[in-house]
């Protein structure tokens, strides 16, 4: 009876051994058949599935097909929001770029630079040069948009098309504030760009830039990135400007062109590359809602008109109490200059006044001089009180206007 009893240690890890792998092989089985049962409709000749997407793929199906099945519409990116166009999933820049790149154009400006003689220097002589940049057609008329800083003292300009054809090219009107110029080319045969919402752009959203980097010699590079950051606010040769932010490489050269959302629409203009050569990844292009309405006005008056404020023309400093004891003028404002052809000189305002009250309201503060100002219209005509070398009197003075950017 012992023997019957007696506990086998070898023998009963034997048996707990092959009942394990009896287990394991059994899991991994299952495993095998739900996998095959998942992936049976991708198997080649499984209803002929993966076949008809491979042809349709090389094929280049359009949306007039009738035959589109479900899956077809899974692997493909639909461009436009009424999906007016089919592209390949494989590589859907290389369709945009087709349609959109005709659109896109070189500029040449040619101007005279003036080069002081060093051996001689009393005289200078002048020498022609050639500057490059980008450009976008904008109207089936010949408009072309660019930047002011490409255009920028040309004595001559030309619009140099996709096939490489050069035509000369009419300055319309420039405005230096927000660098947007406006040229017309004549021509017959043009490919327009659409113009896209630039307020619907999010900050990761994919953008293609296209231009002339470095000359006409890169004439069309394509550059793909993402938007870095929208409603970038710069500060760039003294005006602020509010811009898309990209990595897609801007070069000089690339002034002027465009920047094209994954729907073929323009959403910026390619116009600066921020931190010089040792910084990369940041380009920035002005938004589509900002140049449009600019370009539409400089077409049609051939300039661009900002809002005014009103304005003296003088340039002042502030007079407190202290200051008034020691030097023995009265608190107000002191007249430190006088603008040329400014409302002020055409007065009689002087250098060394002092602006002491308007419309009989009592002026003390610069900021109080400001408020009171802006309190009134271009072109109305104020009452100044004045102090000058211990006389009181005051000036009628007709307000001029300055234009605000911002």
């Amino acid at each position: 009876m012992r023997e019957f009893y007696e506990f086998d240690e070898e023998r009963y890890q034997r048996r707990n051994t092959v009942k394990s792998y009896i287990i394991v092989a059994l899991i991994f089985a299952l495993i095998g058949g739900l996998a095959v049962y998942a992936i049976s409709p991708y198997l080649p000749g499984a209803n002929g599935s993966q076949d008809r997407q491979v042809m349709d793929n090389k094929s280049g199906l359009s949306n007039n097909s009738k035959d589109t099945t479900a899956a077809d519409k899974e692997n493909r990116v639909v461009l436009g929001s009424t999906a007016d166009l089919i592209i390949r999933p494989d590589n859907p820049v290389a369709d945009i770029v087709e349609q959109v790149e005709k659109a896109v154009v070189g500029i040449t400006n040619r101007s005279e630079v003036v080069i002081p003689d060093f051996f001689f220097f009393n005289e200078s002589r002048s020498q022609e040069v050639e500057g490059y940049g980008s450009g976008i057609i904008i109207s089936k008329e010949g408009h072309i948009l660019t930047n002011h800083h490409v255009i920028d003292g040309a004595k001559q300009l030309f619009v140099i098309l996709y096939d490489g054809e050069k035509v000369e090219a009419e300055l319309i009107g420039s405005d230096p504030q927000s660098d947007v110029a406006v040229l017309k080319i004549k021509h017959d045969d043009l490919t327009v760009a659409k113009i896209g919402d630039s307020d619907k752009v999010r900050k990761g959203d994919f953008a293609i830039a296209i231009g002339n980097p470095l000359g006409h010699e890169l004439a069309g590079t394509v550059n793909f990135g993402v938007i870095s950051a929208v409603n970038r606010t710069l500060q760039l040769d003294g005006r602020k400007m509010t811009l898309l932010q990209t990595d897609a490489a801007i070069n000089r050269g690339n002034s002027g062109g465009a920047l094209f959302n994954m729907k073929g629409e323009v959403i910026g203009m390619n116009t600066i590359k921020f931190g010089g050569d040792l910084v990369e990844g940041l380009g920035f292009a002005i938004p589509s809602n900002v140049f449009k309405p600019i370009a539409q006005e400089i077409i049609e008056t051939g300039k661009v008109s900002y809002p005014q404020k009103p304005w003296l023309g003088v340039y002042i400093t502030e007079i407190n109490k202290e200051a008034s004891e020691e030097f023995g003028y009265p608190v107000g404002i002191l007249i430190t200059d006088v603008t040329k052809d400014s409302p002020a000189l055409e007065a009689g305002i002087k250098p060394g006044d002092v602006i002491t009250g308007i419309n009989g309201k009592k002026i003390e503060k610069i900021d109080e001089l400001k408020s009171t100002l802006e309190s009134f219209e271009v072109g109305d005509v104020i009452d100044v009180s004045l102090w000058r070398n211990g006389n009181d009197f005051v000036l009628k003075v007709k307000l001029g206007g300055i234009d605000v950017y911002d």
